[in-house]
């Protein structure tokens, strides 16, 4: 996620510790090291009992500390939960870790299986991938502090993998300093990505046949006074769209936009002129029975923020079509929020993940920043939206 404050330490080099507790000291992945707190939800395994769009809604980890930036997965057969925790906000820092657990009954309890740092810089936004028989996380790097628009952060994208989701490899980074990535999705036998630069100032398309090697196509948005940065991406046919995060209010605390880019092969333009009148920060795209959707965090005027699901309707690759968004549904967050992992568990329902600060207090996002936040699960039913208008 972009940042905010001033840079005020000096880059390290990448060191990774795999599994470990914050002394560094190597565990099984059973002894769940550090002491934290899981809380398990009262349900039944197997189909889903729904009652609406959003059903059982639960903290599914808890441990008193800032735990944020989650996703989701299904690999070997089960289910895998991945967020950034460790320490007390979202300033930069060695001690945040990738949390990594699996779940064989889709989410209902949760087993730690590794975590995954880098002594001497920051590591966040992750995302999970298939790539063969390995699982893969993609993740940003940024040497420790904070960053005005991630200036001066030195963004690392870097990638581990593992056969069992237990053991992994060090961190390598994967593309030059400076990029973050962001989105990554599979077509026509390459992986693409999105990815912005530190400042905030571009978003980037690029393709790997490996997932290490990666070219650059084309910029996707360019423009400063925009502040572009978390950019989804789907395919539509070989039309390639993407949503861009949009800063550009007077402050971070302003509703500020989303693009919608279009662009067709080669992918060396992209048509940016169509745009939300609401900005979706640490979005998940996802696509049910032809329909699309996305969950990201929702700004209220008074500085507080949501988790929100929204229905995107229109003719996304068509640049010169109408489209809108719709609210259907708002789960329980307040303070520092969203950043959300999405699951099809089958049929109309999927498996959402997300984060948040205490909900009876409601914090303003300013304040939850730095205070603790809980990984959140709920189960979501598309079945139950309003037929599309």
């Amino acid at each position: 996620m972009p940042s905010l404050f001033l840079k005020f330490l000096p880059a390290f080099a990448l060191t990774a510790c795999l599994a470990c507790s914050s002394t560094s000291t190597t565990t099984s992945a059973a002894d769940d090291a550090t002491g934290d707190t899981k809380v398990t939800a009262d349900v039944s395994h197997g189909p889903k009992s729904t009652t609406g769009i959003v059903t059982n809604e639960r903290i599914i980890y808890t441990d008193g500390l800032h735990n944020e930036n989650t996703d989701l997965i299904t690999w070997q057969g089960k289910t895998w939960l991945m967020f950034r925790g460790g320490e007390t906000g979202q300033v930069g820092t060695p001690v945040a870790r990738l949390k990594i657990y699996q779940s064989v009954d889709l989410g209902d309890t949760v087993t730690m299986t590794a975590e995954i740092f880098m002594p001497e810089r920051d590591i966040r936004d992750p995302k999970f991938l298939i790539q063969g028989d390995k699982l893969v996380i993609y993740a940003i790097s940024r040497i420790p502090g904070g960053h005005l628009r991630d200036e001066g952060g030195l963004a690392w994208t870097v990638r581990t993998e593992s056969s069992d989701g237990i053991h992994w490899t060090p961190p390598v980074k994967v593309y030059d300093e400076k990029w973050g990535f962001w989105r990554f999705t599979e077509h026509g036998g390459l992986t693409y990505a999105t990815a912005y630069n530190d400042g905030d100032t571009q978003v980037a398309f690029l393709s790997s046949a490996d997932g290490l090697t990666w070219k650059p196509i084309s910029l996707i948005y360019d423009s400063k006074p925009d502040v572009p940065s978390e950019a989804e991406l789907q395919f539509f046919g070989d039309t390639a769209v993407s949503l861009v995060r949009l800063d550009n209010g007077a402050s971070l605390l302003d509703e500020g936009h989303t693009a919608v880019c279009v662009a067709p092969p080669p992918y060396a333009t992209w048509d940016c002129t169509r745009k939300f009148d609401k900005r979706l920060d640490g979005p998940k795209w996802f696509v049910w029975s032809n329909r699309q959707f996305i969950m990201a965090r929702k700004h209220l005027p008074d500085g507080r923020k949501r988790t929100a699901l929204y229905e995107i309707h229109g003719d996304l690759a068509n640049p010169q079509a109408t489209v809108t968004l719709q609210e259907l549904a708002e789960f329980k967050s307040a303070g520092d929020t969203a950043y959300v992992g999405v699951l099809p568990m089958g049929g109309s329902q999927f498996l959402v993940s997300w984060y948040s600060s205490d909900v009876v207090a409601d914090d303003v996002w300013s304040i939850g920043m730095f205070t603790p936040s809980d990984i959140w699960l709920a189960w979501v039913d598309l079945a139950f939206a309003p037929a599309p208008q």
